[in-house]
């Protein structure tokens, strides 16, 4: 393959790494988002855990009421934070799948292009060579006509 047209694949597939690098960073963001409102929520449960408990029932009643739905959502917010790692998780593969493959290009691009150098060296070596020998037979012709002059 011509390392004009590797150039242009391994521009696109730079656009794409960078796509998924993109990806990534909103995933892990939204990770980090998800478990800063579990931690959050840890806090909440913390505190109504530590409260002291009412002699009212009415109050009591609401505190535990209060504890159990602390409880509930932080079983949601643990699905959740499962739910975000797994999709950073994709991201994350994604983003190293494009990257190795940016990585390969480069180095077919860069071998290519060694490849190029290699034949162009070889093609002016010939062409000197063959300078070379044209100029040493002009010479061998002209002695000899010398000679024959003489």
């Amino acid at each position: 393959m011509d390392s004009r047209r590797l150039e242009r694949l391994l521009r696109l597939r730079r656009i794409e790494e960078s796509e998924a690098t993109r990806q990534l960073g909103a995933r892990l963001q939204q990770l980090d988002a998800v478990e800063t409102q579990r931690t959050q929520l840890e806090g909440y449960q913390l505190e109504y855990l530590r409260a002291p408990l009412p002699d009212d029932t009415n109050q009591l009643k609401w505190l535990s009421g209060m504890r159990d739905q602390l409880r509930h959502a932080l079983e949601q917010q643990d699905l959740r934070a499962q739910a975000a790692g797994a999709q950073a998780e994709q991201a994350r593969q994604e983003w190293l799948l494009r990257h190795r493959a940016v990585m390969s290009l480069e180095k077919l691009l860069e071998r290519r292009i060694a490849e190029q150098e290699r034949e162009a060296d070889r093609r002016r070596q010939h062409e000197q060579d063959m300078w070379a020998t044209r100029q040493v037979h002009t010479r061998a012709q002209a002695a000899h006509q010398d000679w024959q002059e003489s």
